[in-house]
């Protein structure tokens, strides 16, 4: 008996975080790749090569493609309207389905219900508690035309879509009081089987949480997806969230990891993920896959950019620029992260300012005064996938508000938690997980467990503690003295920190946090502009929480901007050496520690 046949292309976006040109604002200048428009020229291509090959096409995003970039931070403050550069953008590009994001939520609920309400694809989040955000649909049918192997039919998708159950804590603010997000296996897997009841057949989950294998049934923001892949009336799954690229190589067949074919497109548009179908229809009628192929695109840096895409961002683009143009403060001395991962650095040092000034503020007069402020600084733009342009360089004169804009890429709100001295052990110990465990007489071990981003590395302003990366994770904070004593467990403090750690972002969940004193109604650059403009910050600047050190006779090494050398003369305690230089364009500096 001859089975009929047909063909189709899904077509994936990730985490674009409104990177339309690649354009990095913080340097004035053309980043390395095309963002959004090298897609769409993408898009256009796989479209057209789908179409030679008898194939339909469907165009889905899943998710965090409204925030991340200065432009996006700009455009947020204008509100919603037609040129809005993004709408324009999603509907130029036909995009069929559009899922939720954690970071979606970021600029408040009203913003995205009025990007929502002008986009012409659906936006579909499963299990946010119904009605949470207007517009948002729980489900789709998505009916479309292939082309079978005995002329063209219909073929009705259904379209799911997941947040990380985390986003209920991590957003708390943005989100109207109750909301909930369920669990993702079990809210898709029951509308799984009603889009099936209802004729979808074939099933796509968009889910926004990342593939990482995980020992145990817990489903979050980094393993959800590969648990989705394994649901049995769920046919695809789109991964995203935690900027991962997968499959590293096309893979046909069975993937490895998951039941269900599975593509992770990286972040900042720097993939297009391509699932290639190839569909038989049984006896009864009903489609199943033969045969996948699950692949990533990259978006490099010699893809031509889409003139509507350039075109449609353009304005606001150059609006974004001016404004970024304007300074803010001045300055007598350097700013730089190039050393972020080995000592305290002054970028550091004037985030974890901005916070504690806002605290001390926030909290006079509500009977706290008695308590010490602490202050964290989170390790961000350090190179790492980005490239060794990606650190913040500020020199000595007029700072522009440019200069800021790696400083908080994400919209996380300043707050306040009244912990204990065991909480902040536990802190510090989970952060110097980012650290590789070194041997002993071991040349070129690498410093950095890139398992671990650097985002979970928390510098701790009013302490003085050491980290041996020589000790396993959970033993490596080997002194931790406040005012010049050694903490106890039941110590008190006020710490300055933002709401996506308060609420465990970036695995901070086992510390059992309190809720959150006081949170701040300032932005991140707010807050550190306001820093800025005190005349303490130089004495900040001069503060050595932590240091690194294994006893003086392990050598390790670490990657950073060849511009690092410069400034040799603030590490020349850990005898800095250059070795080399990788492909990426990194230094490879060997230290003693």
């Amino acid at each position: 008996m001859t089975h009929i046949t047909a063909k189709l292309r899904i077509l994936a976006t990730t985490d674009l975080h409104m990177n339309l040109s690649g354009f990095d604002y913080a340097c004035d200048a053309p980043g390395g790749t095309t963002g959004l428009a090298g897609l769409s020229t993408m898009v256009t291509a796989a479209r057209a090569e789908a179409r030679s090959q008898g194939r339909s096409s469907v165009l889905l995003d899943n998710g965090d493609f409204l925030q991340g970039t200065a432009l996006a931070d700009w455009q947020s403050e204008l509100g919603t309207a037609p040129e809005h550069p993004l709408i324009g953008i999603f509907n130029a590009m036909e995009y069929d389905a559009i899922g939720l994001g954690n970071h979606d939520l970021d600029y408040g609920t009203g913003y995205l219900s009025g990007v929502i309400d002008l986009l012409d694809a659906p936006t579909v989040s499963t299990n946010l508690s119904a009605g949470a955000i207007a517009g948002v649909h729980p489900h789709i049918l998505l009916r479309t035309e292939i082309e079978t192997s005995q002329g063209a039919a219909p073929l009705t998708i259904g379209i799911l879509s997941a947040l990380p159950v985390e986003t209920a804590i991590w957003n708390t603010s943005q989100l109207p009081s109750g909301t909930r997000i369920h669990d993702p296996v079990v809210s898709l897997g029951t509308a799984a089987k009603k889009l099936r009841q209802d004729g979808a057949e074939l099933i796509i989950a968009l889910a926004h949480m990342g593939i990482t294998p995980s020992d145990t049934q817990k489903i979050t923001g980094n393993s959800g997806a590969t648990a989705l892949a394994q649901v049995p009336d769920i046919d695809v799954v789109i991964a995203g969230h935690t900027h991962q690229r997968y499959p590293l190589t096309p893979i046909t067949g069975t993937s490895p990891i998951t039941a269900a074919p599975i593509v992770m497109p990286g972040h900042y548009a720097s993939d297009l993920g391509v699932i290639d179908l190839d569909l038989v229809q049984t006896s009864g009628g009903i489609w199943h896959i033969g045969q996948y192929t699950s692949a990533l695109w990259p978006n490099t840096g010699t893809v031509t950019p889409d003139p509507t895409t350039i075109r449609l961002s353009t304005p606001a683009h150059q609006a974004t620029r001016a404004y970024l143009a304007e300074p803010v403060a001045e300055i007598g001395f350097d700013l730089h992260s190039y050393f972020g991962m080995v000592r305290p650095t002054d970028t550091l040092a004037l985030a974890a300012r901005s916070k504690a000034i806002e605290v001390k503020q926030g909290l006079a007069g509500h009977g706290f005064d008695h308590l010490p402020i602490l202050a964290t600084a989170t390790t961000r733009t350090v190179g790492e996938r980005s490239g060794p342009s990606n650190y913040i360089h500020i020199p000595q004169g007029p700072v522009l508000r440019r200069h800021l804009a790696n400083f908080a890429p994400a919209t996380n709100r300043i707050c306040a938690l009244q912990i204990t001295g065991s909480m902040l052990r536990n802190w510090l110990e989970h952060s110097a997980c980012v650290y590789n465990q070194l041997r002993p007489d071991t040349p070129e071990q690498q410093l950095r467990d890139e398992r671990n981003p650097s985002f979970i590395f928390d510098t701790i302003y009013g302490l003085d503690y050491v980290i041996n990366p020589s000790r396993p994770i959970g033993e490596r904070i080997t002194s931790l003295m406040h005012a010049g004593a050694a903490v106890t467990a039941d110590q008190q403090f006020i710490i300055a920190t933002n709401h996506f750690r308060a609420a465990g972002g970036g695995g901070y969940t086992d510390l059992n946090l309190p809720a959150p004193l006081f949170q701040s109604d300032m932005t991140p650059v707010q807050a550190i502009v306001q820093a800025l403009q005190r005349d303490d910050l130089a004495e900040w600047v001069n503060i050595t929480p932590w240091q690194l050190n294994c006893g003086g006779t392990f050598k390790a090494v670490f990657e950073s901007s060849p511009t690092a050398a410069r400034y040799f003369s603030q590490i020349s305690a850990l005898c800095p050496e250059i070795l080399g230089h990788t492909e990426t364009g990194f230094d490879r500096i060997q230290i003693t520690l």
